[in-house]
């Protein structure tokens, strides 16, 4: 998981050189803002994942029960993340989608390649 958490950080930061270039200064912080949320919504999975290997030694059914739920959580989070970015704080929607989708995408490519 650590791997696949500095691949992510690494296309986040490319991701808002790329949006500083293209939008200018003000992207900065909507880029790293939505880098944040993968980070983020990485280190919830992992942390799902070590609950879920500590519950499956007692109780499997309990563990993939626990991996649902961690799955609903992932996805509120994602959502209210993006909602008070983009609507309360009123961050520029481009950046901030733009490197959240770039770092999801580099999570679906390492998860396709193990």
């Amino acid at each position: 998981m650590r791997s696949l958490l500095i691949i992510q950080l690494i296309i986040v930061l490319v991701s808002v050189f790329g949006s500083v270039q293209y939008f200018g200064q003000d992207a900065m912080l909507p880029a790293f803002y939505g880098g944040a949320i993968a980070l983020a919504n990485t280190l919830l999975l992992s942390g799902r994942i070590k609950k879920f290997d500590e519950l499956a030694k007692t109780s499997p059914q309990t563990g993939v029960l626990s991996l649902m739920l961690g799955v609903v959580i992932r996805f509120v989070f994602v959502l209210v993340a993006l909602g008070v970015g983009l609507g309360a704080l009123k961050l520029m929607p481009l950046p901030v989608l733009c490197t959240f989708m770039a770092a999801q995408l580099a999570y679906v490519i390492a998860s396709a390649r193990q």
